[in-house]
Parts: structure tokens; sequence; C-alpha cells
């Protein structure tokens, strides 16, 4: 991924504090651009998330989704083991940032 996408990620998390950021990095007709995404964890939003679906659909229109991208505002630059099950069920890179860190990791389904 790009670092400006990078970066805009990481803000993104930062300005999410303490609750997790998620977000979409998107490959458009323009390049790769970093979409952000509402977290609609309710009470649980400082340590998950869910991708509101609205925002996920927006995202689709804009183009093809080739990461979700989420945050551990504890600084924690580590996939949990429902990271990297959601990763392999949904078939698509998972992106970990930390926002103070401003780190980010990958991880690819497995074949």
């Amino acid at each position: 991924m790009n670092q400006e996408c990078k970066n805009k990620a990481i803000q993104h998390a930062k300005n999410c504090v303490p609750n997790e950021s998620c977000g979409l990095f998107l490959e458009t007709d323009k390049g790769f651009e970093y979409f952000e995404c509402k977290n609609i964890a309710n009470e649980f939003k400082a340590e998950s998330f869910v991708i509101d679906p609205l925002d996920y659909a927006d995202g689709e229109d804009k183009g093809k989704v080739v990461g979700i991208v989420h945050s551990h505002p504890q600084n924690v630059l580590q996939f949990s083991e429902s990271d990297k099950a959601s990763c392999n069920a949904i078939k698509v890179p998972f992106y970990l940032v930390c926002p103070d860190l401003d780190k980010m990791i990958v991880i690819t389904p497995e074949k």
C-alpha cells in the first residue's frame, strides 16, 4: 500500500482513540486510496471493530476493496486470532495500524 494511504489510516486511528478505527483500502481509477468507515461495535469499540455495512457498500461503489484496515489503540502491533479468522473468511488482506507507533502491518488470507 502506498505511503499516503498508510498515513491517512494512521491519522484516522489517532482521531478515533480510545476506540478502534476501521476503514478500507480501495483500488480506484485514480490509484489506491484509504476510505474511512464508521465502527459500529457499540460498547466494545475499544477492543473490536464492526464496519458499518453502508460504509462498506459506499466503498465498493468507489472502487475495489483490496484491504480491510483497523487499529489497536493500545498499540499492540499484533493481529488477534479473530482478526486472522476474519481475514481468512473474507479473503481480503487485513491491515493493522497502531496510532502512537505510526506503524502498519498486514496479513493475507491463507490459500
